[in-house]
C-alpha cells in the first residue's frame, strides 16, 4: 500500500518503469473483450455499430497486457471519435507466429500524405474534424512505441472517404523488450 511520501513504482509509475514492459501471459480474446466493454457505451451513444471478430483457439500470448490494452483502447477510441456514421470493428487472429489485431472504421479516412505523420509525436491530421475532436497528438506515437517495444509493427491502411484500418502485428511471445530508437 502506498502512503504519502512513499515513492514506490506503484505510486509513481511515471518515474520508474514507464518505459519498460511488464511481461506475463495474457489472452488476446480477453484483451479485445475488455476494450469492447470499455468503449461500447461511447459507440452506442453515437449510434455506431461496434463489433468484434475473434478467431477461435487463439494461443496464449506473452507480453505486457496492460500496455497492449492501452494501444487497442487508443485505436478503438480514435475510431469511435472520428466516425460519425457506420461501424467500428475489432478483429483478432493469429498466423505465422504473430497475433494480428485490426481496428477498422467507416470514418472519414486519412489522406495518403498524412498517414506517415500520424505516428509522430504531436502530429495530427490538420483538418476541421481533427481540431473539433481534440487530443494531444500523442496517442498514436505512444501506441507505436509500445508495439515496437514488443517487437511488433503498427500499420494504417486508409483512403479519404472510405474509413481506416489500423493493424497491429505482434509476436506471440515476447521474452524481452525489443530495442527501440
Amino acid at each position: 500500500m502506498a502512503i504519502a511520501g512513499d515513492e514506490s513504482e506503484e505510486s509513481f509509475p511515471a518515474r520508474a518503469g514507464m518505459n519498460r514492459l511488464s511481461l506475463s501471459d495474457y489472452s488476446v480474446a480477453d484483451l479485445v473483450q475488455g476494450v469492447y466493454v470499455a468503449v461500447e457505451p461511447l459507440a452506442a451513444q453515437k449510434k455506431l455499430a461496434l463489433t468484434t471478430k475473434i478467431a477461435k483457439s487463439l494461443p496464449v500470448g506473452h507480453g505486457d497486457e496492460r500496455r497492449l490494452a492501452q494501444v487497442l483502447l487508443n485505436l478503438v477510441g480514435n475510431a469511435i471519435k472520428f466516425t460519425e456514421v457506420g461501424e467500428v470493428a475489432i478483429e483478432a487472429s493469429c498466423s505465422d507466429g504473430s497475433f494480428r489485431l485490426a481496428v477498422r472504421d467507416s470514418g472519414p479516412g486519412i489522406a495518403a500524405a498524412d498517414q506517415a505523420k500520424i505516428f509522430e509525436e504531436f502530429q495530427q491530421v490538420d483538418n476541421t474534424s481533427t481540431r473539433q475532436k481534440g487530443g494531444t497528438g500523442l496517442g498514436l506515437s505512444i501506441s507505436k512505441r509500445i508495439v515496437e517495444m514488443h517487437g511488433g509493427r503498427i500499420l494504417v491502411d486508409s483512403e479519404l472517404g472510405k474509413g481506416s484500418t489500423f493493424t497491429i502485428k505482434l509476436p506471440l511471445k515476447v521474452d524481452r523488450e525489443a530495442q527501440t530508437s
